[in-house]
């Protein structure tokens, strides 16, 4: 199955529309054509069945058929990444946490992450993209903080902050019964003694992903599997 994104304010009661890359993909990669059912998800938990009726250049149209909703899982995951200045693990590791159920997304620029910028316009091309590869119908949130303070302070005040130490020698399992989860993962030259001293001062639980040096990239999707799937 293929799926679709459009946004909300594109959707009425009877009718949605694909624009743009969106649009083009449909009709010129996969060959859409007037009457063919598709499925169209609108990001925030549904699965519009639709029936293609018009194909403009940028913009098609869609008789709605059925709509389903899918309710939101808990844990709600924030994964808080630190910069990795090559662009295409960054962008690896953002894929394959929302694949394995991110629901919020946080780069960071970490005291020791290397020099570099970010380009929120690829990674959330990354975020679409890897919502509709794993058919998920909520399209996660993505930011980017200039420092762990920012990142970590946006958070509501019932989530738990859990953060992956290098330091630690033994696999520790810190599972938790709360509803939101923010699990941080620090650049590849690790957290700085005060950027550590900030987890712990904000109720952070420190987390050992093993006794092996993982990189960010790694670490980032192995806590999020861990604590969205529950394979603690």
């Amino acid at each position: 199955m293929n799926l679709f994104y459009t946004t909300p304010d594109l959707v009425t009661p009877k009718q949605l529309r694909l624009k743009d890359q969106e649009a083009k993909h449909a009709t010129r990669v996969l060959r859409i054509r007037t009457g063919d059912q598709i499925f169209v998800t609108d990001g925030n938990g549904k699965l519009f069945n639709c029936s293609v009726s018009e194909i403009h250049k940028n913009d098609v149209a869609c008789e709605i058929l059925d709509v389903t909703f899918e309710e939101k899982k808990s844990p709600y995951i924030a994964l808080v990444i630190g910069l990795i200045k090559k662009r295409d693990r960054l962008e690896f590791a953002v894929e394959k946490s929302v694949e394995l159920g991110a629901d919020e997304i946080v780069v960071f620029r970490g005291d020791h992450s290397e020099k570099g910028n970010v380009r929120l316009d690829r990674l959330e091309a990354k975020v679409l993209s890897a919502m509709k590869q794993s058919l998920r119908l909520f399209l996660p949130k993505l930011s980017f903080a200039e420092n762990l303070s920012s990142a970590i302070d946006a958070r509501e005040k019932s989530t738990s902050l859990i953060y992956a130490d290098e330091t630690l020698d033994d696999v520790l399992s810190t599972k938790s019964d709360q509803d939101r989860l923010m699990l941080v993962v620090g650049p590849e030259g690790g957290f700085s003694e005060s950027e550590r001293n900030l987890l712990k001062i904000g109720g952070g639980v420190s987390y050992s992903l093993g006794d092996k040096r993982l990189r960010t990239e790694t670490a980032a999707v192995t806590i999020t599997d861990r604590y969205k799937n529950g394979l603690l």
